[in-house]
């Protein structure tokens, strides 16, 4: 906004004929804007520039490495252009921010959870701007603007941000860019080109250099013009340098200390890149500090390697947007030799790094505990049937859905899976064992005459019991407890089907606190199905194609913290994870899983992490049955377990304790049940927050997931304890109150002008250096360490430091691309090793 906006917006809502006059001679004087019977409003049409904001609407991270988006739709009637973004930000709050441009984005409420790529944008995602580490604005030079708007595909702006570690729960975050966008057309349209290293990479402890190279031969319409770069690492990287290779020739394009602030600096010049040369960056880590092997990923304690090229290219028929993480063998043997030689020190940047303290804890996955088996458990041996499955309460009572004296082979279903006569009357023991998790001794049972072929069984929140029976082809649901009667049943008795109504042997399900529910079906559909809680179907999705090896839906698990619900495609060992209304998130899988993946459970301690388990049921020799913990954003192993004296035979399910310390696996034959507890708890990566009043945050915390809180409202929220303690002293003083307040209101009345008076001078002032911009910051409490805006500044001009500028004297290059948005800028939908 300019001062003429300004001061037409203040004549039309300020009442009082003596400050409209003032006012409006000050509009004739600096503005050259005459009284006019038509100045009755304030429209953006006057201008072809405007201001866009977009920021976070006040969440409270409550986990290390969150992710939370937000975002704005763009108007489709025209083409805008961006020519400006400045951050609002600290990086002891925002590890990094990162601008997409979406066709369809990844939710439209107002605020959402967003760890990877597939939940940031539905469709058309395209990367704008990047920040981290108190990075400076970023303007663009003179007639040059990333085009959003009618027919490119960036329908919306979304941002995204990277919380390192959780806030205490009086803390909100309002970090976002400011825009400055114009309608006018450049002659040239701003792009960026990314440089990434894949997932495939890893950096070996103790060394002091370690390159880890990225390289592609560029495909493009017209030449590009890179004149910014901007390099980004985590804590290991010591230097990344970007080249342009033309006729095997090496050209400098950037070289950039990571450990910078992280903003787009310029380039000595505008270098051409033409269809067929390529692009090649390298990244320089020093590991000598580590112990661990430091893989490509998307959380803090991950590494990345990017280098962003941000360049100009004709406006006409120019590509706006490249990409590559591939490594050519050829170029990789021919870097100039100084390509790994640190810059030499910059004291002003240092120290505005320090300046930032970081301070990210180090969440190592290392620190997830590993379970270790807990021996002569149970005290006495359990004498069950065949295990379908098994889950604890928030009780901490296991509970196991066993089969009694039936089992299920060859003969007990025919070709089309329908169960055989001699098995369709219902099994007469109980086929539901309650368990003492500290000892393993019975506590109750129940089931008898209601199941025909017991599977799975989950406990939901409310302690209701969800059962699967693949003999009926049914899903129930039981009171906690269980009872002779169902309070819910879903499936056609004895119907195997692929419609709406019908299940083919279902094999798991899993609850939302919403009530709504998915049910995996399982054996023969290989879908997932999502339900009301009222038992109406919702939504549906196919996992896998069938084969002529069915690839079985085995069980599911729902990382509610997440939005994603993650299946195991039993013989094709591998886990599919997806968003809540089923689009595909990404794959996790290992070779180490072989030769099947039975079950999987998800704990969102330890900042969210899988536990699965393995089978051989057909027995092969050589092959390792073992428990493993999987960090599901990156889905790297972090560990694995097993039992020592007697090892697995056929895990066929498993259950974790709602804190997470223990991981209770059960065994198809021989009524075998491990239990096994964590190490230790003691460097747990989730911060444990002092407990809270679930009433007064119901409607608003969702473990760790973003708290949306109304700018209006929340700081009363927070304070209402507050409040009340001070109401007492407050009436006592409502007599004095009253007798003041005429004084008070025409010690008011006299003191407006005076103070439109000095917000008027100030602007003048602001306006003649070129600082309106700064206002914003100021009112929204963030301010960049470059751009601090302070009253004394006004009337006593001090010129700094000037970071970085283009080739324009007058443009100054700012930090807006951060990649630390490591998931962001790290994206694989496929994680195998």
């Amino acid at each position: 906004m300019n001062l003429r906006d300004f001061l037409l917006m203040a004549v039309v809502h300020v009442r009082g004929t003596a400050v409209v006059v003032f006012m409006l001679v000050i509009l004739h004087e600096c503005c050259n804007v005459r009284a006019s019977p038509s100045s009755r409003g304030y429209s953006e049409a006057a201008s072809p520039t405007s201001q866009m904001d977009i920021f976070m609407p006040g969440v409270v991270p409550l986990k290390h490495d969150q992710y939370f988006c937000t975002g704005k739709q763009v108007t489709l009637d025209t083409n805008l252009y961006i020519t400006m973004l400045k951050a609002h930000a600290k990086m002891e709050d925002a590890h990094h921010m990162l601008l997409f441009g979406c066709e369809v984005p990844g939710s439209r409420q107002a605020v959402w959870g967003c760890e990877f790529l597939g939940k940031v944008c539905k469709t058309g995602l395209k990367i704008i701007y990047a920040w981290a580490r108190n990075a400076p604005p970023t303007t663009l030079p003179h007639d040059v603007g990333f085009r959003i708007g009618a027919g490119t595909g960036i329908n919306h702006l979304v941002l995204q941000v990277h919380y390192a570690h959780p806030f205490p729960a009086s803390k909100t975050d309002y970090s976002g860019i400011n825009l400055s966008i114009t309608s006018l057309t450049p002659k040239y349209l701003a792009g960026i080109w990314i440089l990434a290293a894949d997932s495939t990479q890893r950096i070996p402890p103790d060394r002091k250099k370690v390159h880890i190279d990225v390289e592609c031969q560029v495909n493009i319409p017209k030449t590009i013009y890179p004149f910014a770069y901007r390099v980004h690492t985590h804590t290991l990287g010591t230097v990344v340098t970007g080249y342009r290779v033309k006729n095997g020739v090496w050209t400098l394009l950037g070289k950039g200390n990571p450990q910078w602030p992280q903003a787009f600096y310029p380039m000595d010049q505008a270098y051409a890149v033409n269809d067929e040369d390529f692009l090649a960056a390298r990244c320089t880590y020093d590991s000598t500090d580590r112990e661990r092997v430091t893989k490509i990923g998307s959380t803090a304690n991950d590494e990345m390697c990017n280098f962003y090229i941000m360049y100009y290219t004709d406006a006409q028929g120019g590509q706006a947007y490249g990409e590559c993480s591939n490594y050519i063998q050829e170029l990789t043997d021919h870097f100039p030799m100084d390509s790994d030689v640190p810059l030499p020190p910059n004291p002003l940047l240092d120290e505005l790094h320090e300046a930032g303290h970081d301070g990210a804890i180090e969440s190592n996955d290392d620190l997830v505990p590993v379970p270790k088996i807990v021996e002569e458990w149970p005290a006495s041996a359990l004498h069950l049937g065949d295990v379908g499955g098994i889950a604890v309460d928030g009780r901490q009572s296991v509970h196991v859905f066993h089969r009694s004296h039936r089992m299920w082979n060859k003969l007990t279903f025919d070709e089309r899976y329908n169960l055989q006569n001699s098995y369709r009357k219902p099994i007469d023991g109980d086929t539901v064992v309650t368990l003492d998790s500290g000892t393993g001794s019975i506590v109750s049972q129940w089931g008898a005459n209601l199941f025909y072929m017991p599977h799975g069984i989950t406990i939901d929140t409310h302690g209701n019991v969800w059962l699967t029976d693949v003999g009926s082809h049914q899903v129930y649901k039981f009171p906690a407890g269980g009872a002779a009667q169902p309070l819910l049943t879903l499936g056609v008795h004895f119907e195997p089907g692929r419609d709406a109504q019908h299940f083919c042997q279902p094999s798991d399900v899993a609850v939302h606190s919403s009530g709504e529910f998915y049910v995996a079906d399982g054996y023969c559909n290989s879908r997932i199905m999502k339900f009301a809680a009222d038992g109406s179907l919702i939504t549906q999705w196919p996992v896998a194609v069938p084969e002529r090896i069915n690839p079985v839906i085995h069980s599911i698990t729902l990382a509610e913290d997440k939005g994603l619900i993650c299946a195991v495609v039993r013989m094709k060992t591998l886990i599919n994870c997806y968003n809540l209304d089923g689009s595909f998130v990404q794959t996790i899988q290992h070779d180490e899983f072989k030769p099947q993946l039975f079950a999987i459970e998800y704990s969102s301690n330890f900042g969210g992490v899988l536990y699965a388990v393995n089978g051989n049921p057909s027995l092969q020799s050589g092959v390792q049955l073992q428990g493993f913990t999987i960090n599901i954003t990156t889905g790297e192993i972090l560990n694995t377990w097993k039992p020592l004296a007697k090892p697995f035979q056929i895990p066929h399910d498993l259950a974790i304790s709602p804190d997470g310390s223990t991981v209770f696996v059960a065994e198809l034959k021989n009524s075998n049940i491990y239990k096994f507890q964590a190490e230790s708890t003691k460097h747990q990566s989730v911060r444990k927050d002092a407990p809270v009043d679930t009433a007064a945050h119901k409607n608003n915390v969702v473990q760790g997931v973003a708290i949306p809180i109304a700018s209006q409202t929340h700081t009363a929220k927070l304070r209402a304890n507050l409040e009340t303690d001070n109401v007492k002293e407050a009436d006592s003083h409502q007599g004095a109150a009253g007798d003041m307040s005429a004084s008070m209101i025409i010690m008011a009345l006299l003191a407006v002008p005076v103070l439109l008076m000095i917000i008027i001078t100030v602007f003048i002032r602001l306006k003649r250096q070129g600082r309106l911009n700064g206002i914003q910051s100021w009112m929204t409490g963030y301010q960049p360490p470059s751009d601090k805006f302070n009253l004394g500044n006004i009337l006593n001009r001090h010129h700094g430091f000037d970071r970085v500028s283009t080739e324009e004297s007058d443009h100054e290059i700012d930090p807006l691309r951060d990649s630390d948005s490591d998931v962001d800028e790290y994206t694989s939908p496929v994680t195998k090793a």
